[in-house]
């Protein structure tokens, strides 16, 4: 692609963060959890989906806990956010839920122009949101990948942050495609920021292979998920 349209660089970086000691504790009761229901859940009809805990553990611990409310990685995307502003740049942060997009928005939204796209948001609304960030109204714009990942162009950003991934390649370029498309007249960075000997970095791992195990995380392919691929996500 880069032959043929003449694109502007792009860098990918990946980000390692080590959970706060009561995150951790958190993922570590969802992961023991898990394994303690591994039969059953090897038998569900999308087991991918019993593992979404530990990936929102990860995240950010509100989503599971009403007491303990951390997030390493939240604090990475914050410096990462002012480093790009005050640089005059342009961010599009991604993650897979609104359960995600919302907390992010709560931190940044006080000391930035931020706005978000997700499911939730209206066709009319999304244009005007994407309109307004093209026109540098906004200095951040969040969403999730399902609704902001394909169909529309955020050239305006030149820096681009994933605090989680789709489970499969293919939608992760698609994601990275909306800045780095025809229009782009500048460099873009893409940061990856997992924490550190978790899901995370499995998920990553796998994602960027070619061959039959990356295959079985295509979405709609979850039946072929094998009990071996299923104990390496977990770890």
């Amino acid at each position: 692609k880069k032959d043929v349209l003449d694109l502007p660089e792009k860098t990918h970086i990946t980000e390692y963060v080590e959970m706060t000691p009561k995150q951790k504790q958190i993922y570590d009761e969802v992961t023991a959890d898990i394994k303690m229901n591994i039969d059953q859940i090897k038998l569900a009809n999308n087991p991918l989906a019993e593992l979404i805990r530990m990936r929102q553990a990860t995240g950010y611990t509100g989503i599971l806990s009403s007491t303990i409310k951390e997030s390493a990685k939240l604090d990475r995307m914050e410096e990462l956010v002012e480093e790009a502003v005050n640089n005059g740049k342009q961010v599009v942060i991604f993650s897979n839920w609104t359960q995600m997009t919302t907390p992010i928005y709560n931190r940044l939204h006080k000391a930035y122009k931020v706005n978000q796209i997700t499911g939730e948001t209206k066709d009319a609304d999304r244009q005007s949101i994407v309109d307004d960030f093209q026109a540098g109204k906004y200095d951040v714009i969040i969403g999730t990948s399902g609704a902001m990942g394909t169909g529309i162009t955020l050239t305006a950003g030149t820096v681009v942050i994933f605090l989680d991934h789709p489970w499969n390649r293919a939608l992760y370029d698609q994601c990275v495609d909306r800045t780095h498309r025809v229009g782009q007249k500048n460099n873009v960075t893409i940061y990856n920021i997992m924490a550190k000997d978790t899901i995370d970095e499995r998920i990553w791992n796998i994602v960027n292979r070619k061959g039959a195990m990356a295959d079985m995380l295509v979405d709609g392919e979850t039946a072929k998920l094998t009990p071996e691929l299923l104990d390496y996500l977990i770890g």
